[in-house]
Formats: C-alpha cells, structure tokens, sequence
C-alpha cells in the first residue's frame, strides 16, 4: 500500500537527469507519478539506491528534485522523491492536480 496517491500520467511527461563530470545523462518519461515518487519509462535504468538529481518538466511548468531509486524492471525505473524544497513541493502539487483534472 502507497503512502501517496498516485496518478497515471496522461499523454508524455519528459523527464530529464543530468549529472555533472560523470557525464550521466538519463530521458525518460513519467507514466505514473505521485508526491512520493514516481515510474519513469527509460532504457537508461540504474541501479536500486541510486541517487539522481531529476528535472521534470510540463509544458511551461518545471521542477527539479533528488530522488532514488527504488526498482528496476524492463520498462523502466520507480524512483522516490528524497529531497524537494517547499517551492518545488508546490510545483509538483500544482503539476498533480492539472494532471488529475
């Protein structure tokens, strides 16, 4: 049972990670997502617990977070959101409820 609820992303939700002198660079697309995390639809998975600096991004509307992830099977991986500001709290609500309407 899910602490949050989560909802199934309608149409494409481009998710982009990015990180620095490694060059690790992951797209995606988030098919259900919820304020505790979210499944992102990608052929570049990592291993469980890694840890992923995550932009989302919604038409005009975007979003950065930490997150980890969590599982990995062959479509993909399901990260949790570890480390959001209260500003990008906000933006994640506001991107669910345009989601859910």
């Amino acid at each position: 049972m899910r602490r949050h609820e989560r909802i199934v992303v309608p149409g494409a939700l481009p998710i982009r990670v990015t990180r620095g002198g490694n060059g690790l660079r992951i797209e995606g697309i988030a098919t259900v997502i919820g304020v505790g995390g979210m499944f992102c639809r990608t052929k570049d998975t990592q291993p469980p617990g890694t840890v992923l600096p995550l932009a989302l991004t919604c038409g005009s509307n975007s979003l950065e977070a930490e997150c980890s992830v969590r599982h990995v099977n062959e479509n993909g991986m399901g990260v949790e959101f570890t480390s959001l500001t209260p500003a990008n709290e906000q933006k994640l609500r506001e991107l669910l409820l345009q989601l859910h309407t």
